[in-house]
């Protein structure tokens, strides 16, 4: 969906229940509190609903080079696929400064931490 002022927000495998205005307004406030981690392209942000939905979002950092053509590969690679296996991409949006990617989000922390010992579930 093409919004005012150059946003564009675009939701895959079914609709989100909540209004453009409502995500990119919640997108646009995500802070350094939010923060749950962070990668060569960038920082993901725990973004709540009102309603207490929660999603994990990916701030690609645009002054690395190269970060366009990651944005648009995950885009294009995890926008088509869902898979059980996989962290279900739900949309992204396209905001003047910024590149988000918006997925599930999975309480019991990423693959990554699981894999180092940051969590145990023994």
């Amino acid at each position: 969906m093409s919004l005012k002022k150059g946003k564009k927000l675009i939701t895959f495998h079914g609709d989100l229940p909540y209004s453009s205005t409502e995500l990119i307004e919640k997108l646009e406030s995500l802070d350094e509190e939010d923060i749950v981690g962070s990668g060569g392209f960038g920082t993901v942000y725990r973004m709540v609903m009102n309603d207490l939905g929660t999603f994990a979002v990916k701030k690609i950092d645009r002054s690395r080079q190269g970060s366009d053509r990651v944005f648009e590969r995950e885009v294009e690679i995890l926008g088509s696929v869902k898979h059980i296996n996989l962290v279900n991409l739900r949309g992204y949006c396209r905001l003047p400064s910024s590149r988000l990617l918006i997925y599930d989000y999975l309480t019991l922390g990423s693959l990554d931490d699981l894999l180092h010992g940051k969590y145990s579930y023994t």
